[in-house]
Protein backbone atom coordinates (compact mmCIF):
# COMPACT_ATOMS: atom_id res chain seq x y z
CA UNK A 1 0.00 0.00 0.00
CA UNK A 2 1.29 3.42 -0.99
CA UNK A 3 2.71 5.45 1.88
CA UNK A 4 2.98 9.25 1.38
CA UNK A 5 5.90 9.56 4.03
CA UNK A 6 7.82 7.34 2.54
CA UNK A 7 8.48 9.71 -0.30
CA UNK A 8 7.82 12.70 1.34
CA UNK A 9 11.15 12.26 3.23
CA UNK A 10 12.97 11.39 0.06
CA UNK A 11 11.58 15.16 -1.08
CA UNK A 12 12.46 17.25 2.06
CA UNK A 13 15.82 15.56 3.07
CA UNK A 14 16.95 16.45 -0.24
CA UNK A 15 15.55 19.54 -0.57
CA UNK A 16 18.14 21.19 2.43
CA UNK A 17 20.56 20.20 -0.13
CA UNK A 18 20.21 21.94 -3.27
CA UNK A 19 19.52 25.73 -4.68
CA UNK A 20 16.56 26.89 -6.73
CA UNK A 21 16.87 25.45 -10.87
CA UNK A 22 16.14 26.62 -14.05
CA UNK A 23 11.79 26.59 -13.52
CA UNK A 24 11.58 24.66 -16.97
CA UNK A 25 12.82 21.50 -15.68
CA UNK A 26 9.70 19.63 -14.72
CA UNK A 27 10.56 16.02 -14.46
CA UNK A 28 11.08 14.25 -10.70
CA UNK A 29 9.76 11.03 -9.51
CA UNK A 30 7.70 13.55 -6.85
CA UNK A 31 5.75 16.14 -8.43
CA UNK A 32 2.94 18.65 -7.20
CA UNK A 33 -0.28 20.29 -9.09
CA UNK A 34 -0.71 23.12 -6.99
CA UNK A 35 -4.50 22.84 -7.81
CA UNK A 36 -6.96 20.48 -9.74
CA UNK A 37 -10.22 19.24 -9.42
CA UNK A 38 -13.96 18.20 -10.11
CA UNK A 39 -16.07 20.62 -8.83
CA UNK A 40 -19.48 23.02 -9.65
CA UNK A 41 -19.17 26.73 -9.51
CA UNK A 42 -21.25 29.68 -11.07
CA UNK A 43 -19.75 29.34 -14.31
CA UNK A 44 -20.16 25.83 -14.57
CA UNK A 45 -18.24 22.90 -13.64
CA UNK A 46 -14.80 23.20 -13.14
CA UNK A 47 -12.33 20.16 -14.21
CA UNK A 48 -8.72 19.13 -14.62
CA UNK A 49 -7.86 17.64 -18.17
CA UNK A 50 -4.02 16.14 -16.87
CA UNK A 51 -1.42 14.76 -19.05
CA UNK A 52 1.35 12.45 -16.84
CA UNK A 53 4.49 11.65 -19.08
CA UNK A 54 6.82 8.58 -18.45
CA UNK A 55 10.18 9.91 -18.89
CA UNK A 56 11.75 6.89 -18.22
CA UNK A 57 12.87 3.41 -20.41
CA UNK A 58 10.89 1.68 -17.41
CA UNK A 59 7.46 0.75 -16.71
CA UNK A 60 6.06 3.14 -13.53
CA UNK A 61 3.59 3.06 -11.33
CA UNK A 62 2.37 6.98 -10.29
CA UNK A 63 0.27 6.59 -6.98
CA UNK A 64 -1.50 9.70 -6.26
CA UNK A 65 -1.86 11.94 -2.63
CA UNK A 66 -5.45 14.61 -3.28
CA UNK A 67 -5.01 17.50 -0.73
CA UNK A 68 -7.76 19.83 0.05
CA UNK A 69 -8.52 23.11 2.44
CA UNK A 70 -5.97 24.94 4.97
CA UNK A 71 -5.79 21.82 7.60
CA UNK A 72 -4.94 19.52 4.55
CA UNK A 73 -7.71 16.74 4.11
CA UNK A 74 -6.49 14.28 2.45
CA UNK A 75 -8.38 11.46 0.41
CA UNK A 76 -7.22 7.89 1.16
CA UNK A 77 -6.54 5.06 -1.08
CA UNK A 78 -6.93 6.78 -4.64
CA UNK A 79 -6.05 4.39 -7.65
CA UNK A 80 -2.62 4.09 -9.16
CA UNK A 81 -1.72 5.20 -12.41
CA UNK A 82 0.61 2.98 -14.90
CA UNK A 83 2.50 3.91 -17.60
CA UNK A 84 4.47 2.15 -20.38
CA UNK A 85 8.02 3.12 -21.28
CA UNK A 86 8.07 6.28 -22.02
CA UNK A 87 4.45 6.53 -22.26
CA UNK A 88 2.35 9.86 -21.98
CA UNK A 89 -1.03 9.57 -21.32
CA UNK A 90 -4.18 12.31 -21.16
CA UNK A 91 -6.97 11.73 -18.66
CA UNK A 92 -9.89 13.90 -19.31
CA UNK A 93 -11.90 15.12 -16.22
CA UNK A 94 -9.13 13.25 -14.23
CA UNK A 95 -10.39 14.09 -10.99
CA UNK A 96 -13.99 13.48 -11.61
CA UNK A 97 -13.48 10.39 -14.66
CA UNK A 98 -10.37 8.67 -13.02
CA UNK A 99 -10.51 9.32 -9.61
CA UNK A 100 -14.21 9.76 -8.94
CA UNK A 101 -13.28 13.04 -6.66
CA UNK A 102 -16.46 14.88 -8.28
CA UNK A 103 -16.96 17.76 -5.36
CA UNK A 104 -13.71 19.52 -4.69
CA UNK A 105 -10.31 21.37 -5.83
CA UNK A 106 -6.99 20.83 -3.95
CA UNK A 107 -3.31 19.94 -4.46
CA UNK A 108 -1.80 16.94 -5.88
CA UNK A 109 1.06 15.00 -5.33
CA UNK A 110 2.17 12.47 -7.76
CA UNK A 111 5.16 9.89 -7.02
CA UNK A 112 6.84 7.72 -9.46
CA UNK A 113 8.28 4.20 -9.01
CA UNK A 114 9.25 1.96 -11.31
CA UNK A 115 6.39 -0.61 -11.63
CA UNK A 116 7.02 -4.03 -9.61
CA UNK A 117 9.39 -2.44 -7.23
CA UNK A 118 9.57 -0.87 -4.01
CA UNK A 119 10.21 3.04 -3.10
CA UNK A 120 9.93 2.92 0.10
CA UNK A 121 12.07 3.80 3.34
CA UNK A 122 13.71 0.48 3.06
CA UNK A 123 15.05 0.93 -0.38
CA UNK A 124 16.19 4.47 0.15
CA UNK A 125 19.72 5.80 1.11
CA UNK A 126 20.73 7.59 3.96
CA UNK A 127 20.00 10.85 1.86
CA UNK A 128 16.20 9.33 1.28
CA UNK A 129 17.19 8.41 -2.43
CA UNK A 130 15.68 5.55 -4.01
CA UNK A 131 17.19 3.27 -6.88
CA UNK A 132 13.44 2.76 -8.19
CA UNK A 133 12.50 6.01 -8.35
CA UNK A 134 11.35 7.26 -12.18
CA UNK A 135 11.10 10.59 -13.60
CA UNK A 136 7.82 11.79 -14.76
CA UNK A 137 6.34 15.26 -15.71
CA UNK A 138 2.79 16.26 -15.43
CA UNK A 139 0.37 18.71 -17.35
CA UNK A 140 -3.04 20.22 -16.21
CA UNK A 141 -5.68 22.64 -17.89
CA UNK A 142 -8.37 23.08 -15.42
CA UNK A 143 -11.21 24.91 -16.97
CA UNK A 144 -15.01 25.76 -16.83
CA UNK A 145 -17.92 26.79 -19.17
CA UNK A 146 -21.05 25.15 -20.39
CA UNK A 147 -21.42 26.99 -23.62
CA UNK A 148 -17.45 26.96 -24.73
CA UNK A 149 -14.68 27.24 -21.85
CA UNK A 150 -12.39 29.34 -20.28
CA UNK A 151 -9.27 27.87 -18.46
CA UNK A 152 -5.64 28.35 -17.76
CA UNK A 153 -2.31 25.75 -17.72
CA UNK A 154 -1.06 24.79 -14.33
CA UNK A 155 2.52 22.78 -14.81
CA UNK A 156 3.60 19.76 -12.56
CA UNK A 157 6.18 21.64 -9.67
CA UNK A 158 8.75 18.84 -9.57
CA UNK A 159 9.99 19.10 -5.61
CA UNK A 160 12.77 20.73 -5.53
CA UNK A 161 11.12 23.86 -7.12
CA UNK A 162 9.92 24.00 -3.18
CA UNK A 163 10.50 28.10 -1.85
CA UNK A 164 12.05 27.27 1.77
CA UNK A 165 12.74 29.39 4.73
CA UNK A 166 15.56 26.90 4.95
CA UNK A 167 16.87 29.07 2.05
CA UNK A 168 17.12 32.32 3.60
CA UNK A 169 20.71 32.07 3.62
CA UNK A 170 20.53 31.65 0.06
CA UNK A 171 18.24 34.57 -0.75
CA UNK A 172 15.96 31.40 -2.22
CA UNK A 173 13.08 31.56 1.02
CA UNK A 174 10.69 34.80 -1.18
CA UNK A 175 8.97 34.70 -4.22
CA UNK A 176 7.51 37.46 -6.00
CA UNK A 177 4.09 37.02 -8.11
CA UNK A 178 4.03 40.04 -10.40
CA UNK A 179 0.92 41.18 -13.22
CA UNK A 180 -1.36 41.85 -10.23
CA UNK A 181 -4.97 43.62 -11.06
CA UNK A 182 -8.06 43.73 -8.58
CA UNK A 183 -10.33 46.52 -10.34
CA UNK A 184 -13.81 45.15 -9.99
CA UNK A 185 -16.05 42.11 -9.35
CA UNK A 186 -17.59 39.01 -11.77
CA UNK A 187 -19.25 40.31 -14.65
CA UNK A 188 -18.08 43.88 -14.89
CA UNK A 189 -16.32 44.26 -18.78
CA UNK A 190 -13.34 45.73 -18.59
CA UNK A 191 -12.23 45.26 -15.12
CA UNK A 192 -10.26 42.14 -13.93
CA UNK A 193 -9.29 40.29 -10.50
CA UNK A 194 -6.79 38.04 -8.89
CA UNK A 195 -6.68 35.30 -6.70
CA UNK A 196 -3.69 33.83 -4.77
CA UNK A 197 -2.81 30.19 -4.09
CA UNK A 198 -0.76 28.70 -1.23
CA UNK A 199 0.32 25.58 -0.90
CA UNK A 200 2.20 23.90 2.32
CA UNK A 201 4.59 21.44 0.54
CA UNK A 202 5.53 19.25 3.88
CA UNK A 203 3.57 16.51 5.43
CA UNK A 204 5.58 17.42 8.02
CA UNK A 205 4.65 20.29 9.52
CA UNK A 206 1.90 22.98 9.82
CA UNK A 207 3.45 26.33 8.25
CA UNK A 208 2.64 30.07 8.65
CA UNK A 209 2.44 32.20 4.71
CA UNK A 210 3.07 35.73 4.98
CA UNK A 211 1.63 37.46 1.94
CA UNK A 212 2.89 40.98 1.34
CA UNK A 213 1.18 43.63 -1.46
CA UNK A 214 2.88 45.67 -3.14
CA UNK A 215 1.96 48.78 -6.15
CA UNK A 216 4.60 48.14 -9.06
CA UNK A 217 5.35 52.06 -8.52
CA UNK A 218 6.49 51.45 -4.80
CA UNK A 219 7.81 48.26 -4.18
CA UNK A 220 9.09 49.38 -0.91
CA UNK A 221 6.38 50.50 1.02
CA UNK A 222 3.81 47.63 1.52
CA UNK A 223 0.24 48.29 0.72
CA UNK A 224 -0.70 45.43 2.87
CA UNK A 225 0.18 42.39 4.41
CA UNK A 226 -2.06 39.23 5.32
CA UNK A 227 -1.16 35.94 7.01
CA UNK A 228 -2.15 32.22 6.07
CA UNK A 229 -1.71 29.15 8.75
CA UNK A 230 -1.81 25.65 6.83
CA UNK A 231 -1.44 22.31 8.09
CA UNK A 232 0.35 19.60 6.17
CA UNK A 233 -0.30 19.55 2.84
CA UNK A 234 -2.51 22.40 3.11
CA UNK A 235 -3.62 24.60 0.63
CA UNK A 236 -5.71 27.60 -0.03
CA UNK A 237 -6.90 29.94 -2.76
CA UNK A 238 -8.52 33.34 -1.98
CA UNK A 239 -9.65 36.47 -3.49
CA UNK A 240 -6.97 39.41 -3.12
CA UNK A 241 -9.75 41.74 -1.83
CA UNK A 242 -10.62 38.89 0.60
CA UNK A 243 -7.17 38.27 1.79
CA UNK A 244 -6.56 42.32 2.32
CA UNK A 245 -9.68 43.67 3.17
CA UNK A 246 -8.99 46.18 5.09
CA UNK A 247 -6.82 47.46 2.49
CA UNK A 248 -7.46 50.80 1.21
CA UNK A 249 -8.56 51.28 -2.62
CA UNK A 250 -7.16 47.17 -2.99
CA UNK A 251 -10.38 47.15 -5.82
CA UNK A 252 -8.52 49.67 -7.47
CA UNK A 253 -5.17 48.18 -8.34
CA UNK A 254 -3.46 47.66 -10.90
CA UNK A 255 0.87 46.84 -11.79
CA UNK A 256 0.50 45.36 -8.31
CA UNK A 257 2.87 42.55 -6.71
CA UNK A 258 2.57 40.82 -3.95
CA UNK A 259 5.65 38.52 -1.98
CA UNK A 260 5.11 35.35 -0.46
CA UNK A 261 7.53 34.13 2.26
CA UNK A 262 7.62 31.55 5.45
CA UNK A 263 7.09 32.86 8.74
CA UNK A 264 6.96 29.73 11.26
CA UNK A 265 7.02 25.88 10.76
CA UNK A 266 6.19 23.83 13.36
CA UNK A 267 6.73 20.29 13.14
CA UNK A 268 4.16 17.50 13.46
CA UNK A 269 4.27 14.62 16.35
CA UNK A 270 5.54 12.21 13.55
CA UNK A 271 8.16 13.80 12.18
CA UNK A 272 11.16 12.10 10.98
CA UNK A 273 14.73 13.03 12.79
CA UNK A 274 15.58 14.88 9.50
CA UNK A 275 13.23 17.28 9.42
CA UNK A 276 13.63 18.49 13.39
CA UNK A 277 13.15 21.06 14.35
CA UNK A 278 11.47 22.72 11.97
CA UNK A 279 9.42 19.78 10.19
CA UNK A 280 11.14 20.48 6.69
CA UNK A 281 9.85 23.52 5.67
CA UNK A 282 8.60 24.23 2.10
CA UNK A 283 5.88 26.12 -0.23
CA UNK A 284 5.25 26.83 -3.37
CA UNK A 285 2.22 30.28 -4.59
CA UNK A 286 1.36 31.34 -7.67
CA UNK A 287 -1.62 33.79 -8.89
CA UNK A 288 -4.41 33.68 -11.06
CA UNK A 289 -5.56 36.88 -13.29
CA UNK A 290 -9.26 36.24 -13.96
CA UNK A 291 -11.15 38.44 -16.58
CA UNK A 292 -14.09 39.97 -14.85
CA UNK A 293 -16.46 39.57 -17.65
CA UNK A 294 -15.57 36.23 -19.95
CA UNK A 295 -14.17 34.54 -16.58
CA UNK A 296 -10.95 33.81 -18.73
CA UNK A 297 -7.99 33.35 -16.15
CA UNK A 298 -4.39 33.80 -16.55
CA UNK A 299 -2.37 31.30 -14.48
CA UNK A 300 0.69 33.97 -12.72
CA UNK A 301 3.41 31.89 -11.61
CA UNK A 302 6.24 32.58 -9.08
CA UNK A 303 9.20 33.78 -9.73
CA UNK A 304 12.55 33.84 -7.44
CA UNK A 305 13.92 37.41 -6.39
CA UNK A 306 17.24 36.65 -7.64
CA UNK A 307 19.24 35.19 -10.59
CA UNK A 308 21.10 31.86 -10.38
CA UNK A 309 24.49 32.15 -10.08
CA UNK A 310 27.73 31.18 -12.39
CA UNK A 311 27.89 27.98 -9.94
CA UNK A 312 24.15 27.43 -10.36
CA UNK A 313 24.18 27.52 -13.77
CA UNK A 314 27.67 25.47 -14.02
CA UNK A 315 25.99 22.79 -11.62
CA UNK A 316 23.21 23.12 -13.84
CA UNK A 317 25.35 22.36 -17.29
CA UNK A 318 28.29 21.07 -16.01
CA UNK A 319 31.47 21.74 -17.64
CA UNK A 320 33.22 18.45 -19.77
CA UNK A 321 29.79 17.11 -20.52
CA UNK A 322 29.27 19.44 -23.63
CA UNK A 323 28.77 22.78 -24.62
CA UNK A 324 27.67 25.52 -21.90
CA UNK A 325 24.85 27.71 -22.65
CA UNK A 326 26.44 31.13 -24.56
CA UNK A 327 24.66 34.64 -24.31
CA UNK A 328 23.34 35.19 -27.61
CA UNK A 329 23.05 38.99 -27.08
CA UNK A 330 25.84 41.44 -26.32
CA UNK A 331 25.06 43.89 -23.51
CA UNK A 332 25.99 47.37 -24.95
Amino acid sequence: MFKFKQFGVAAVLALCAVSAMATNFRAADQVYLPIGGHAGSSSGVFQSDVVISNLSSDPVTVTIIFSSGPAGNQQPNLPSINLLPNERKEFVDFFGATLGLTSNLGVVVFNACKTGTSCGADTQDPQGVSPNFRPISVESRIYSGTNGTTGQLFSGYPWYNFVSSDQAANGLDKVQVVGVRNTGVAGNAGTFRTNIGLVNASQYSTTTLKVTLYSGSNPTTPLGTATATLGPLGQQQSGLGALFSTVTGVGSLTNAFFTVEQTSSTPTSDAPQSCLPNGCPGFFAYGSGLDNQTGDPTTLEPQYLKALTDAAILATYPAGSGKQPVRRAVHH
